[in-house]
């Protein structure tokens, strides 16, 4: 056995699908951040903001503190 396996693209595949789900993480947090900063703008408080994303407060704090809103 030489390490080849039957299907050469697979290996390649699976690494250029977890490239572009990394991908799509990375704009699906920019976008769950770009709406936690809105609402807290619009005032809502930070604890319902934790409530209804999941999170914990602590969380959504840091999350405004690393958009300059506190």
């Amino acid at each position: 056995m030489d390490g080849m396996t039957a299907d050469e693209g697979v290996l390649e595949q699976a690494v250029a699908d977890l490239r572009a789900a990394e991908a799509a993480v990375i704009e699906a947090r920019r976008k769950v951040t770009a709406a936690i900063r809105a609402e807290r703008r619009a005032g809502m408080p930070v604890q319902e903001i934790a409530e209804r994303t999941g999170k914990t407060a602590i969380d959504i704090r840091n999350v405004l503190n690393a958009v300059g809103l506190t």
